[in-house]
């Protein structure tokens, strides 16, 4: 489809990680009224329709992955399958006829539970605001014995949290961001995966009162089914007017909601 220089110059100030995506739906609702060219005028109106749009909400939650699944290099997990299982809690759950029991048949945007998955730590700062967030991370373990003293990790790792000392590499846990590309370069295997798997946030989200999700700890594969339950279950329990998972949190405290989950 075609569109106009002026309409093109005003998609690109929209954030690059949601760009294809409002081109594509621009596009449609352009398409559907029988046109095929995209000028500044259609696109500002496709936008006032479609941000009506946006401010109601079909389904009471929202999964959405990061560009990993589309075999990203820096890709240390792979969780399509992961994710999937997850929006079939939420089905199961029946988390959209609560939510409607709690606010009223016309859910907005606002009101839906969010999950969201970064596989490697560049992370999407989307993960930040979700109700459910997950991290794919590796950490490290060194067998000092196979190092040649290359000094490949060193220069491989951006957070300078690789030391070269007499007796191998040193990893500063506190800097390390478990990214494991020192892996990748060391020539012979001084450095392991110790864990692969993820780590866990809970309770972000935007709105009038923004809140950073807070971190859970790191978690396996296998084991996030079970654990995301366990967060629906005390998010039922005390919503009461469609609140997200950060508003609970901060009204329960975070010391008696982890007691709770546990």
């Amino acid at each position: 489809m075609e569109w106009t220089p002026d309409a093109e110059a005003y998609l690109k100030k929209v954030p690059f990680f949601v760009r294809k995506k409002v081109k594509r739906e621009v596009e449609k609702y352009l398409q559907e009224r029988g046109k095929n060219r995209v000028t500044l005028e259609d696109l500002l109106e496709a936008k006032k329709a479609l941000l009506s749009k946006m401010s109601e909400a079909e389904k009471g939650y929202e999964v959405s992955g990061c560009f990993g699944f589309d075999s990203c290099p820096n890709a240390l997990t792979d969780s399509s399958h992961l994710l999937s299982s997850l929006e079939k809690i939420l089905e199961e759950e029946k988390l959209t006829q609560f939510l409607i029991s709690k606010v009223g048949p016309k859910l907005k945007a606002h009101h839906k539970f969010k999950v969201g998955l970064s596989e490697c730590p560049n992370a999407c700062s989307q993960i930040h605001i979700c109700d459910f967030a997950l991290h794919g991370v590796v950490k490290i373990s060194v067998n000092p014995k196979a190092c040649s003293f290359c000094g490949s990790c060193v220069e491989a790792c951006e957070e300078g949290a690789i030391e070269l000392t007499e007796f191998g590499p040193m990893i500063k846990e506190e800097l390390c961001v478990g990214c494991g590309h020192c892996i990748k370069v060391c020539p012979e295997s001084a450095l392991n995966e110790e864990f692969k798997g993820y780590k866990v946030y809970l309770g972000g989200k935007l709105g009038r009162h923004p809140r950073l999700a807070t971190f859970l700890g790191y978690f396996q594969a296998e084991e996030i089914p079970k654990l995301f339950y366990k967060i629906l279950e005390l998010y039922k329990k005390y919503n009461q007017k469609g609140e997200r998972l950060g508003a609970i949190i901060e009204k329960l405290g975070w010391d008696k909601f982890i007691k709770e989950l546990k």
